[in-house]
């Protein structure tokens, strides 16, 4: 049986493993693949400015940590199908390893932004059109820019464009926006339309994304832009501990401020928990972290109370 076994291949999954590795905890970790959602959006834009600290050079740095020899941290190339609370820890049941036993136990399998299902959506990935409000707000500039979507995370990725946007529509199927003192001051900007009870039907564009057309009841319109931005929010990677009792009605995994769960012994760290900051790299691996330092203190405290009985 491990010390620790950690679910997930992204920031915080990879953070909490180093951390692992530092403390010579017998390890383990799970993962689809290293690097989380950063492996595949490193090569999504080339316009990182020279005085930011991108994301992706960071998990990079992390992966190459984890990845070296170490006879404490045993890497498995798997899925995890469920989670099975013992009277010593915790069994998860993977596609190809069987089952695999620990101490304690991190969950750090991340969530993936909910799609756009529009025509255009999937040839213009991208090409204009993304995801990632915060990883891409800097590279606005003097652009007409549509982001579709009514998340706080979408609020907070507006807030940031508009010092530097030529202009910005927001479109949302909803009446309005939710009242809150950045939503109100997002109205009172001269550069932001907002357009609801829209829906969007095609994004169009041939290199990249340059219209969207959206119906607003029985009307048509083609908003002409130079970039656009989805956010619908995000779905969490759960669905093998749903029956464990720690999500909430939206999936994400509820924690405290040591990032433990409601289960003693098993904590959650990233995307995949209850925390506002989605999608933020370095909150991430500050996240998997101190799920670590949690887990490492319930093992020793384990550990003690076996020595002494």
């Amino acid at each position: 049986m491990y010390d620790l076994m950690i679910v997930g291949g992204g920031p915080a999954a990879l953070a909490a493993a180093f951390y692992a590795q530092s403390k010579r905890l017998n390890a383990v970790i799970i993962y689809d693949e290293l690097g989380g959602k950063t492996a595949w959006q490193h090569n999504r834009s080339n316009h990182e400015e020279v005085n930011q600290l991108p994301g992706n050079e960071v998990v990079e740095q992390l992966v190459k940590r984890v990845s070296q020899p170490d006879q404490h941290l045993v890497h498995i190339h798997d899925r995890a199908n469920d989670v099975i609370p013992t009277d010593k820890g915790f069994a998860v049941t993977t596609e190809r390893n069987g089952r695999i036993y620990a101490r304690a136990l991190i969950v750090a399998t991340g969530a993936n932004p909910k799609r756009l299902d529009v025509p255009g959506v999937q040839h213009l990935l991208g090409q204009g059109l993304g995801y990632s409000l915060t990883t891409f707000a800097h590279q606005v500039a003097g652009q007409r820019v549509a982001v579709i979507g009514a998340t706080p995370r979408t609020f907070r990725g507006i807030a940031e464009m508009l010092g530097s946007a030529q202009h910005i529509y927001l479109i949302t199927p909803y009446d309005g926006l939710p009242e809150s003192s950045m939503t109100l001051a997002l109205h009172r900007s001269p550069q932001l339309d907002v357009l609801t009870h829209a829906k969007v039907r095609d994004i169009l564009g041939f290199n990249s994304a340059r219209c969207v057309v959206i119906e607003t009841g029985e009307e048509i319109k083609q908003i002409q832009v130079d970039r656009v931005f989805v956010d619908l929010g995000l779905q969490p990677n759960t669905r093998f501990v749903q029956e464990i009792g720690i999500t909430d009605s939206d999936g994400f995994i509820l924690v405290d401020e040591f990032n433990a769960t409601s289960i003693r012994g098993l904590y959650a760290a990233g995307d995949v928990t209850t925390s506002i900051f989605g999608e933020q790299v370095l909150i991430a691996i500050g996240d998997g972290v101190r799920a670590a330092v949690s887990a490492y203190e319930y093992i020793l405290t384990e550990k003690l109370h076996e020595v002494a009985a």
